[in-house]
């Protein structure tokens, strides 16, 4: 075996293995072709994937502009509640400060119904006192009566006797 034998055998080796090479790199670029048309049709799915979720996101937005103007009532509302709730808290203040007054004035009308009532038992004790007294002064008046009656039958007596007194005094002067 000459040189050119050895050659053209390694020649044929190589031409071998660059067909097998050859055949594996179509294999391989047919397998990548597969590939990257799988990745086109993920990619446009992607695409499409990524046109709807813009299209939520933007439903997003604008929903998110709503709560936020939502919130914005919200927080507004909360603000009149608790102005509100402020107010009501004064208003029961005063109520209280005008029920303390109320029971201050009921206490002292109390009090002055005690000294009312205490005040007319000493007025009807007064009164029987009064009507005892009324009673002895109309027996007293009638005892008076009976007294100068008697006294003015003595004295008609007396006038009557001094007269015949003066009858007889006259009559024994004459």
């Amino acid at each position: 075996m000459d040189t050119t034998d050895v050659r053209i055998q390694v020649l044929e080796t190589d031409v071998a293995v660059l067909n097998i090479r050859t055949e594996e790199n179509r294999a391989m670029t047919s397998a990548m072709f597969e590939a990257l048309n799988d990745l086109r049709t993920v990619t446009a799915d992607l695409r499409t994937e990524v046109t709807g979720l813009r299209t939520e996101v933007t439903g997003l937005r604008t929903e998110v502009t709503g709560l936020r103007t939502v919130t914005d009532g919200l927080r507004k509302g909360q603000d009149e509640l608790q102005s509100g709730v402020a107010e009501l808290r004064q208003g029961q203040d005063e109520l209280r400060s005008g029920v303390a007054e109320l029971r201050q004035g009921q206490d002292e009308l109390r009090s002055s119904v005690a000294e009312l009532r205490m005040t007319t038992v000493a007025l009807r004790i007064g009164q029987d006192e009064l009507r005892g007294d009324v009673a002895s002064v109309k027996r007293s008046a009638g005892n008076l009566e009976s007294s100068m009656k008697r006294t003015e039958g003595d004295v008609a007596d007396l006038k009557a006797g001094h007269i015949e007194l003066r009858h007889l005094v006259a009559g024994l002067i004459k």
